[in-house]
């Protein structure tokens, strides 16, 4: 139902400009529903956008779904033909607040996607949101540069603020810890007050994982970026898909994962033996 009226206006235009249909260099069909004639993205800026990817009718994937528009930078010139993306290609025509429908055979691909298996074409309906320039493109670099080289230099910090709260923890003295009915075992160290992580959620999370042994298996600090999670999808653990669901934006805490939420018997060689529980210090950044 989010996407009916959009997707009825895109089909009902298409139905009554099918004679306006136009061609791209590279050979798509495609067609401008709206068309401002404004700025379009230059080479070197960076388009942010919606789009919906459907078959004849159906919406099989989309950005909305994500929570935030996707983000490219425009090309040079002078690629090949067929050697940037129909999507690429069809925001290099657009300006902003335009939407566009262009069409790929779905016999380009070496297989039928998902979805696609009995469409003649995959459609992808865009609109193009904002163009960001080469200048604010290098700030944000900058900025993001910044940031990661702020999260490398807390690894030690939170290593050791686990180890503690681990030895606290093998004591049985680590006060105001909670558990839930599959076992998952959580303590808040400090509460966020973003939005509330929920089935479905993205949500961008730093992580500490060691052993109970104290042993460190991985972590995101040393690289300097959240791990993007898609939560309750069974793209991770089950006690991160159930652990996550507790907190809220912002929230930093250690989840206690029993073998059976996390490897299970097989666990995760060289470094998680069998039925090995975890501990995570997880910082939740950013929830959408």
């Amino acid at each position: 139902m989010r996407y009916s009226l959009f997707l009825f206006a895109l089909c009902l235009t298409w139905a009554c400009q099918t004679e306006k249909a136009k061609v791209t260099p590279s050979g798509y069909t495609y067609i401008h529903h709206i068309q401002t004639n404004g700025q379009k993205p230059l080479v070197g800026e960076e388009a942010v956008f919606v789009v919906d990817i459907r078959n004849d009718s159906t919406i099989v994937n989309s950005t909305r779904d994500q929570g935030k528009p996707a983000r490219v930078l425009i090309p040079e010139g002078d690629q090949p033909a067929r050697s940037i993306s129909p999507i690429v290609e069809a925001l290099m025509l657009m300006s902003v607040g335009d939407s566009l429908t262009v069409m790929q055979s779905v016999d380009s691909f070496p297989r039928k996607p998902p979805g696609f298996e009995t469409s003649k074409f995959v459609h992808y309906d865009i609109v193009l949101e904002s163009i960001t320039s080469k200048e604010e493109i290098e700030k944000e670099r900058a900025a993001q540069l910044a940031k990661m080289e702020t999260s490398k230099l807390r690894e030690g910090e939170v290593g050791q603020q686990t180890q503690d709260i681990l030895t606290k923890y093998k004591a049985n003295t680590l006060a105001d810890l909670k558990s839930t009915e599959s076992g998952l075992k959580y303590y808040v160290i400090e509460e966020g007050t973003g939005k509330q992580v929920v089935n479905g959620s993205m949500a961008n999370v730093h992580y500490y994982g060691v052993t109970t042994d104290g042993n460190m298996f991985d972590n995101s600090f040393k690289a300097g970026r959240a791990y993007p999670v898609p939560v309750g999808q069974g793209r991770v653990i089950r006690g991160w898909d159930e652990g996550l669901q507790l907190f809220k934006g912002g929230t930093k805490a250690i989840l206690f994962i029993p073998g059976a939420l996390g490897y299970g018997a097989a666990g995760s060689p060289p470094n998680i033996g069998p039925n090995a529980e975890l501990v995570f210090y997880v910082e939740l950044e950013e929830v959408n």
